[in-house]
């Protein structure tokens, strides 16, 4: 039998932080009915049944990435500049917009939103939000001027 190349096992939580890591991008970018368990379990680099054994459904997969996402923000302010903030306000825009669609999720989803709101206030919030929105935006060049 050949010798199948094995990976380095994983100190105990490595597998759920990649997760959520990887969950709070592809959320982000998809959104909650967007995202897939499968992409997400690909981009953390482990096998698909890890997702099910760290969380016992994409509900609980979200609402612990949008957890975490409020984490890092409150960590790095409202205005954090840095990639994993920029990850975390559009999955900030996301949950926002799960609210009005994905009903089982909408209870915790609300008390966790408004948690956030209540401890960065409400102009900082908007603006997060309207962050995460440019964030999902192509790049668009700047007008030139008129003539």
């Amino acid at each position: 039998m050949p010798n199948a190349e094995r990976r380095p096992r994983r100190r105990p939580g490595e597998n759920r932080e990649r997760l959520l890591q990887a969950g709070i991008s592809a959320f982000g970018l998809y959104g909650y009915q967007g995202a897939s368990t499968s992409d997400i379990a690909a981009r953390a680099g482990v096998p698909q049944p890890h997702v099910y054994t760290n969380f016992r459904t994409k509900q609980e997969l979200f609402l612990a990435c949008v957890s975490r996402a409020a984490e890092l923000l409150g960590e790095a302010g409202p205005d954090g500049d840095g990639d994993g903030d920029e990850q975390a306000a559009r999955l900030m825009l996301q949950a926002v917009a799960a609210l009005g669609t994905e009903g089982s999720l909408g209870g915790e989803l609300g008390e966790r939103l408004t948690a956030l709101r209540a401890s960065i206030g409400e102009q900082a919030f908007e603006s997060l939000l309207l962050r995460g929105a440019r964030g999902l935006l192509p790049a668009v060049p700047a007008p030139s001027g008129r003539r």
